[in-house]
């Protein structure tokens, strides 16, 4: 290989899904130059089980979230790579292969990432959901990509330290990748999205993780980095289709809700629930080709409320930074203002 690697994985809990991301490492040909896990609060963990291959293993006494956890890995690291991958993921064997001929093209891209694969092993339908939209949002999205995933996403190492390595604000997992991405691009570095790259979620979603994690941890976050950022691309999760898709669902919930004023309304509420389904045909039609009908029919509610969810933190932070910009705006004219 070209360039070495560092492969840092930040952990809470070392449990089965750790355990098995630990054994599909074992497997990688060729291996990292180190492995670093950071042990995220050590309550009690119990030590990882590692077989054949040599790790660094960093317990942190109390828990501050995962950008502070790669951040002391990476402090650790001596890589020209830091490879950065969860901690419920699988990799391939060709894992480290793969990242240094991303790392090898002409002219080298400071950043890369992958996705999930399309093989998620939890069957519940949300599980099958949340992993197969993340998988075909990627693989649909530009390779020249404007952020980065720290799920299995690799940065050179001088740039991390550029940058000055991940926000430690965020104490769950939260967008603290995603900011990462956004301050790597302000500098006119580049992203690459290796759609050839890709790990196996082994990650179980219930409805309640679903709905706590897309809005609390994902939509009111990122919706802020929206508006500190000033701008929102047309690629990944909030292109032009994801956008019409939050319009669609947030019109035909209003529409419903003003049934009870006119039952006018509900013919209108049709109109923008098929307007909802044709913006998303494409994902839907994935779904169907991956799981068949069933699963679509169980998917359509899944991904409206997904959008709903976007739609009102979008709306939530539009309107809490407009409270904070007339309360600043108030209390300037009052210091101003003549006795």
């Amino acid at each position: 290989m070209q360039n070495s690697i560092s492969l840092i994985i930040p952990t809470d809990k070392v449990d089965s899904c750790f355990q098995q991301c630990l054994k599909s490492i074992e497997k990688c040909n060729p291996q990292p130059l180190e492995i670093i896990i950071v042990v995220d609060g050590d309550t009690g963990q119990p030590q990882p089980h590692i077989d054949g291959i040599a790790a660094k293993v960093i317990y942190l006494p109390v828990r501050g979230g995962p950008g502070r956890a790669r951040n002391v890995g990476a402090a650790e690291a001596s890589g020209d790579i830091l490879f950065f991958v969860d901690a419920d993921v699988l990799l391939p064997e060709n894992i480290c292969q793969s990242i240094d001929s991303a790392f090898s093209l002409i002219p080298p891209p400071d950043a890369v990432f992958g996705s999930y694969d399309d093989k998620p092993p939890a069957q519940n339908a949300v599980s099958q959901y949340k992993n197969l939209l993340h998988h075909y949002t990627h693989q649909h999205s530009s390779s020249d990509a404007f952020t980065f995933w720290s799920g299995c996403g690799a940065i050179m190492r001088h740039r991390f330290i550029e940058l000055g390595g991940f926000n430690e604000e965020y104490l769950q997992p939260s967008v603290e990748d995603i900011e990462l991405g956004y301050r790597l691009k302000q500098i006119g570095r580049t992203i690459l999205l290796d759609k050839n790259i890709k790990v196996t979620h082994l990650k179980k979603w219930s409805l309640s993780t679903m709905v706590n994690t897309d809005f609390f941890h994902r939509a009111i976050p990122w919706s802020r980095l929206i508006f500190q950022y000033g701008t929102m691309h047309n690629d990944m999760n909030i292109n032009l289709k994801s956008r019409m898709s939050v319009a669609s669902s947030s019109l035909t919930l209003l529409c419903i809700l003003l049934v009870t004023v006119n039952t006018l309304f509900l013919p209108t509420a049709a109109l923008f629930f098929f307007l909802f389904l044709i913006v998303n045909r494409e994902i839907f039609l994935f779904f169907l080709k991956q799981r068949g009908v069933f699963f679509v029919l169980q998917t359509i509610p899944l991904h409206f409320l997904y959008s709903l969810l976007s739609s009102l933190a979008f709306c939530i932070v539009f309107f809490q930074l407009q409270v904070i910009k007339k309360a600043g705006a108030m209390r300037k004219r009052r210091l101003f203002s003549p006795e």
